[in-house]
């Protein structure tokens, strides 16, 4: 019976660590795609759903309340957020109430938001009375004003303030921040054609408009064009 030795191999020290070098490269190139992918994904279905929500819940205030023309509102002052807010809370999920001062920063943060240019907005929204602000139980953040006063030339009467991810960063128009206002009966995302911010939602813009580009593309390619 012939007994042959058997050549055994082993990775050296150094195989070793030039392979787990070119794995945390690898992970190092791709896991903040993936994070940032998985990111604009979940934000295209957030502003699908609340713009879902917020048109479910007008309407069901104005089945109770009457039309929103009939609700007193009288410009973009405390008075009238107030009114929205005892007309449209008993309709949405909340999970914090803020009020129209958020002093603590639990709604919205304590700073100014961003734009998507880099430069910065001059309104602290969770300390100005004008604006009414809650969390949401699916983790959004909201707040709402009324619009133009009835005596005004338009039919602007609730502008609502997107959060995706509450006081969070980036804290960036365009990013994580979004707007939406209830005109002639609709729930519309702003920058929507023909309108202020319709040119908005690009690298050199303030992102303002950028709601409408994205439920229109379902995507966030902007983020990525200059």
């Amino acid at each position: 019976m012939f007994n042959f030795a058997q050549n055994k191999t082993a990775f050296t020290l150094a195989e070793v660590l030039i392979t787990i070098g070119i794995i945390g490269v690898i992970c190092a190139l791709t896991i903040p795609n993936l994070i940032q992918n998985n990111f604009e994904k979940r934000t295209v279905s957030q502003l699908r759903e609340i713009q879902s929500i917020l048109s479910q819940t007008v309407r069901s205030a104005e089945e109770e309340y009457g039309d929103v023309t009939g609700w007193g509102l009288t410009g973009q002052n405390e008075a009238s957020a107030l009114i929205i807010a005892q007309n449209l809370k008993p309709y949405l999920k909340i999970a914090q109430d803020c009020g129209t001062v958020d002093n603590k920063g639990a709604c919205f943060p304590l700073v100014p938001y961003k734009l998507l240019n880099k430069k910065n907005n001059s309104i602290i929204y969770a300390t100005n009375k004008n604006y009414y602000k809650v969390k949401l139980l699916n983790g959004l953040s909201l707040f709402w004003r009324s619009g133009n006063s009835i005596e005004m030339s338009n039919d602007e009467y609730i502008d609502f303030l997107i959060d995706t991810n509450g006081v969070l960063p980036p804290n960036t128009f365009g990013k994580d921040v979004f707007l939406f206002i209830y005109e002639k009966h609709s729930i519309k995302p702003e920058g929507a054609p023909n309108t202020e911010n319709q040119n908005t939602c690009n690298l050199d813009g303030n992102g303002i408009g950028c709601a409408y580009v994205i439920l229109q593309n379902q995507n966030m390619n902007y983020l990525h064009k200059k």
